[in-house]
């Protein structure tokens, strides 16, 4: 049995994200992508209408390490 490839990648990345990461020509694609923060859905508790990209290139850098 094999993994399908939607099981290989585990992190949720954006549209632009995800060209870049599969394509080196478009690498410059991590710039333009807009999906930083969550976005909750409006008059909910921890439902989001648009999670941010799990992309390693938007990770916030740790404070005092």
């Amino acid at each position: 049995m094999t993994a399908s490839p939607a099981a290989d990648t585990a992190v949720e990345r954006s549209a632009e994200c995800a060209l870049a990461a599969q394509r080196p020509e478009y690498r410059d694609l991590h710039a333009t992508c807009r999906r930083t923060e969550d976005i909750p859905l409006p008059h909910s508790r921890g439902v989001l209408l648009v999670p941010r990209c799990r992309c390693a290139c938007h990770r916030k850098p740790h404070k005092g390490a």
